[in-house]
């Protein structure tokens, strides 16, 4: 009891965390339309069509890190600002995509589209539709949500770690172990993005909709259970 007593005044959101949070999805979508990158052609759809895909992922992320960089050599933030807001971080995202999923599915069961990337697929089940999703690549303002959303989760993944880090380094228990973790863990996300075109051919783009279950998966799921493992790296 007196643990959860801890715990629970820290899962309430803050200000500061809804910030955070909205500038970093701002900063990836202005990123994903100026930066240059790849267009990778989408699978083929069961209407013939085809999606395009811009593949500007590690070019986004690397801008990301130099500014955070740059940013902390100036003393404009923190390096542990993410992992000592990171509870508040995880109820706003969380309050998020609850939030995004509703106006997936208003949006979705109101669309008159009929290509295969936007035609709505209600069962009539609503708790069904809202956490499967009613359309497969929904849009908003020229953005490709399922895309956007993968994309925010594997750069946030790598953040949490680096904050915590840096919460590790400043407190004299950053041993091989650590190091090795964050290298590991920074090498896959990284080899993600340099090969950030082969998404577009995976399950989850080309055959699931986009609901709370992809949604809650990419921004909540991956983020902030990946990184559980670091606080339990031995230290001795």
């Amino acid at each position: 009891m007196e643990a959860a007593a801890a715990v629970l005044p820290t899962l309430v959101p803050s200000g500061s965390a809804v910030v955070v949070l909205l500038a970093y999805l701002g900063y990836l979508a202005a990123a994903g339309a100026i930066l240059p990158g790849k267009l990778v052609d989408g699978a083929l759809l069961p209407d013939s069509s085809r999606l395009h895909y811009r593949c500007n992922g590690l070019l986004s992320l690397l801008l990301l890190l130099g500014l955070s960089a740059f940013g902390v050599y100036m003393g404009w933030m923190s390096p542990t600002v993410v992992a000592d807001m990171g509870l508040e971080l995880l109820s706003v995202t969380f309050i998020f995509s609850v939030i995004v999923s509703f106006a997936l599915y208003i949006a979705g069961i109101k669309s008159g589209h009929k290509s295969s990337s936007l035609r709505p697929h209600v069962s009539g089940s609503f708790m069904q539709d809202w956490w499967f999703g009613v359309q497969l690549n929904p849009h908003f303002m020229e953005v490709d949500l399922k895309f956007f959303f993968v994309r925010a989760g594997m750069m946030a993944w790598l953040f949490i770690n680096l904050s915590l880090f840096a919460k590790s380094y400043f407190a004299g228990s950053a041993n091989l172990s650590v190091i090795l973790y964050q290298f590991f863990c920074a090498w896959y996300i990284i080899d993600y993005f340099v090969h950030e075109e082969f998404m577009t051919s995976t399950w989850d783009i080309i055959a699931e909709r986009l609901g709370f279950m992809l949604v809650f998966g990419d921004l909540v799921f991956i983020p902030f259970t990946f990184t559980i493992q670091l606080p339990s790296v031995p230290r001795s």
